[in-house]
């Protein structure tokens, strides 16, 4: 605007000029003939002929300067400055344009930078990382990524199931791309085998979106961590223990043999030997537990985890809680009478709440937790057994309350590790083996479902562990065949 504003000025000036020079020209030569007065009137149009000229010029190499210094900026010499006269019509302009270079070229070098850096961050990274397009294809991969995927070649522009052989794989990308709703999940993670005896854990998480756009996806990013060692040793551990458990079977059932011989066959031993037999029993009974706890985990850990729908072919596991805690408290009968423990079965008997769950497990698992509660809850209080199906029909939430000294907030996620105790003097709790929780934490995930401990409510103030498992899917209505073999749907008795 004031080079506008300039130029008019000094335009308007020069008009001025001609016409004072034009109107003066008869005053100034009254004695002048006609053609000299033409001569003078052409002088002064000439004169602002050239004084336009010269402005014209002046702003026409201004203008040639700013549009060229544009144009190397444009192509990327972001080095380039405009060199104008102070105080001229463009060094508003030119100081605008050399602030624009300026910043461009600072916030290049810091996006080169970061570049450089990430870079070497990614080319340093043992894990193989795979940085994913909005369509799905591979954008980068750094060299790691290159030397765990068994293709050669360039990565680029490859889908991730042409680079490492999983469907798993694929179909996580696309459900992590292809939902696009505002509450879905923004990450994922998978373990998969690429080779014999490679295992590796993959972490997916999905790149912002655009807040400008929101359906354009910036992609995501995939994150290959080698767990293979990690693997073979919890392999070798538990080979270990299973083999060294399952060895210490047979010596134990030789002491508590002899230990029950000596005690049946003489009862006039003297008191103090009796005592020491006795010890020797009850430890022998301790360890023989804890070895069958510990070859539990080892099969638990072995096993695959349960089929949904029967996806492998196998059929659905089913069972009924209600059935399940039954069998659990006539186990757990001698041990709650010693103890003169009242356990209240609130489980509603006429709701369907059929898991799907093996029905041994289930009773193994409302046996661990009982047995935990009756060993440290006060003798004459009560143990509660409840459940409550959550609203959605997706699940089924148990739990088990006592009336004892409760476990502390910090130390309620520990207690599922194996041989963990609270504190000194539980350790002294007879016939604990610190397995229990530990086996429930396993059938309990291995089935889909997750344990937790908490703190009790209302009269029951002590531990509360609680666990869900998924709903079973109601049965099919059964359904009749005719005489000729045609299906007739559902049982029905027509009148």
């Amino acid at each position: 605007m004031r080079a506008v504003a300039t130029l008019g000025l000094r335009a308007a000036a020069v008009c001025l000029a001609v016409t004072a020079a034009s109107l003066a020209v008869p005053e100034l030569m009254p004695s002048a003939t006609r053609t000299e007065r033409l001569f003078a009137h052409a002088g002064a149009l000439a004169l602002a002929g050239g004084a336009f000229w010269l402005i014209g010029a002046s702003l026409s190499r201004s203008l040639a300067e700013v549009i060229a210094v544009a144009r190397a900026i444009g192509d990327g010499d972001y080095r380039r400055r405009l060199h104008l006269t102070p105080g001229g019509e463009f060094s508003d302009l030119a100081e605008a344009v050399n602030h624009m270079a300026r910043r461009i070229e600072s916030h290049i070098a810091t996006i080169t930078d970061q570049k450089t850096q990430l870079e070497a961050i990614l080319d340093g990274m043992r894990e193989g990382v795979m940085v994913l397009d909005a369509a799905g294809r591979i954008r980068v991969a750094n060299p790691a990524l290159r030397r765990i995927v068994p293709v050669s070649g360039e990565l680029a522009g490859r889908r991730p199931i042409e680079v490492a052989p999983s469907p798993e794989l694929q179909m996580a990308c696309d459900r992590l791309l292809g939902d696009r709703a505002d509450d879905a999940p923004a990450g994922a993670s998978l373990e998969m085998e690429l080779g014999p005896g490679r295992f590796y854990e993959v972490s997916l998480v999905r790149l912002g979106r655009d807040p400008a756009d929101a359906r354009r996806d910036h992609g995501a990013v995939l994150v290959f961590h080698d767990v293979s060692e990690t693997r073979r040793l919890s392999r070798v551990r538990r080979d270990f223990a299973a083999n060294v458990t399952h060895e210490m079977r047979t010596p134990l059932t030789s002491i508590k043999g002899y230990a029950e011989t000596l005690l049946s066959a003489a009862p006039e031993l003297a008191p103090e030997k009796r005592r020491f037999l006795d010890v020797i029993l009850k430890n022998a009974n301790h360890m023989s537990k804890m070895v069958d706890d510990i070859l539990t985990l080892a099969r638990l850990e072995e096993q695959p985890g349960a089929a949904e729908g029967g996806a492998d072919g196998r059929p659905e596991p089913r069972a009924d809680p209600v059935a399940a805690l039954a069998d659990a408290v006539r186990e757990c009968e001698t041990l709650a009478q010693a103890r003169r423990l009242a356990l209240d079965n609130q489980l509603p008997a006429d709701a369907d709440l059929a898991v799907r769950c093996d029905a041994g497990q289930l009773t193994q698992v409302w046996r661990n937790l009982i047995e935990n509660a009756a060993r440290f809850a006060p003798e004459g209080s009560r143990v509660v057994m409840n459940a409550a199906r959550d609203p959605s029909g997706g699940a089924v939430t148990f739990g088990v309350l006592d009336q004892g000294p409760g476990i502390p907030p910090e130390e309620r996620q520990r207690v599922f590790e194996r041989f963990y105790r609270v504190e000194r003097h539980r350790s002294k709790t007879p016939g604990s083996t610190g397995l229990g929780l530990a086996i429930v934490k396993h059938i309990v995930e291995r089935h889909g479902g997750r344990v937790w401990a908490d703190r009790g409510r209302g009269e029951m103030t002590g531990a509360a562990v609680y666990f869900t498992l998924p709903a079973a899917r109601r049965p099919a209505p059964e359904v009749e065949a005719s005489p000729g073999g045609q299906c007739l749907g559902p049982s029905t008795q027509s009148s």
